[in-house]
């Protein structure tokens, strides 16, 4: 298993419960694919430095992971089909 951090930037239309919601999901995803939570951070809503999906701001989320390499194809398509995720980044923290 390897160590992955993720970057997530959600809707800012989503409601407090909705957010905490779509961060549960993230997590879900993980684990459903044999991965372990190591930490997370929320660093709340913040103004975007351009448009995404016409939204000027959005929620960012930190998660800290680790995962089998094998399975963040299925983790980053499951993340593309989720409309509430505006973008999104895996960083494998073990080549940095």
């Amino acid at each position: 298993m390897r160590n992955y951090e993720g970057v997530f930037i959600l809707s800012p239309e989503l409601s407090a419960d909705a957010l905490k919601g779509g961060v549960s999901q993230i997590q879900e995803l993980v684990t459903k694919n044999g991965g372990r939570i190591d930490g997370l951070q929320e660093w709340g809503r913040k103004r975007l430095a351009y448009k995404i999906k016409k939204k000027q701001e959005g929620h960012y989320v930190i998660l800290n992971f680790q995962i089998d390499s094998s399975q963040t194809k299925k983790i980053e398509q499951a993340l593309r089909l989720n409309d509430n995720i505006l973008r999104y980044l895996l960083i494998n923290k073990e080549e940095l």
